[in-house]
């Protein structure tokens, strides 16, 4: 049962290029059942002209502290004006939100694959399940735009990274990189977030392979709890093409199902 929560501001700190952390501390939202994937609903403070709750992705929770950490990228009215909360600040939200990753109890080796601020829900699923051996794909615009690698290399065996414009990794798009190393190591899962162009690329690197992989879509969304039906994408279902809220049935999807 979804509910409104209020949370309290614990950090709004920038940490790359328009990319900022938000950490929210609020007791009342059920972080024990928290699946990796799922977002927040949030209602920026002091702004009434802005109506509509804007979704955020989770980067990773601490039950004990009783705290949300979410990882935003400057963008539209919205997101431009969440930098200016202010520690201490009450916000309304509704989380977690959504259907997460599922991991399989024989998924032995896991890749994760992000691009841009879809890097930032991928943290949550190695520290949910650490009992697995993780690679990290992670493709950034440059240097200037990094963020949580750090904390991706503390978790994962191996972390490899790209960038546009060649100041950090190599130089190009993720899934050329995980291309070349799929010709040495095919994983048992594959959990990706990022725009579509890239996830249409990962479709057709995997595809040929057959390597199981699940996706996290990043649609527009009003609601965020599915009486609007604007996020609805296209899911192909034993050959029929039906249409799923990506805010309550996603938003994460089989990457072989989803209309990409």
């Amino acid at each position: 049962m979804l509910k409104n929560v209020v949370a309290t501001v614990a950090e709004n700190k920038r940490i790359a290029n328009g990319i900022y952390r938000l950490v929210l501390k609020s007791p009342d939202t059920d972080i024990k059942h928290f699946v990796p994937g799922q977002f927040a609903n949030i209602e920026i403070p002091n702004r009434d002209a802005l109506l509509l709750k804007r979704p955020i992705s989770i980067n990773k929770v601490n039950e004990d502290a009783q705290t949300v950490t979410l990882i935003y990228q400057v963008m539209g009215e919205g997101t431009q004006a969440l930098p200016e909360v202010e520690v201490g600040a009450q916000m309304k939200a509704i989380m977690p939100v959504g259907s997460g990753f599922f991991m399989h109890k024989n998924n032995e080796d896991v890749f994760l694959v992000g691009g841009g601020v879809g890097i930032a829900p991928l943290l949550s699923v190695a520290r949910k399940w650490p009992d697995k051996r993780y690679h990290a794909y992670l493709g950034y615009r440059g240097v200037d735009f990094v963020y949580c690698l750090d904390e991706f290399e503390s978790v994962c065996d191996g972390a490899y990274v790209t960038s546009d414009d060649g100041t950090i990794g190599d130089e190009g798009f993720i899934t050329d990189t995980l291309k070349q190393r799929l010709d040495e190591w095919h994983p048992d899962m594959v959990m990706a977030c990022g725009p579509l162009p890239m996830l249409r690329a990962l479709k057709k690197v995997l595809a040929p392979l057959n390597i199981p992989a699940q996706v996290s879509m990043e649609q527009r969304m009003c609601c965020g709890f599915g009486a609007c039906a604007v996020c609805a994408c296209g899911i192909r279902h034993e050959g029929e093409l039906i249409y799923q809220k990506t805010c309550v049935e996603g938003p994460v999807f089989d990457l072989y199902e989803v209309e990409l």
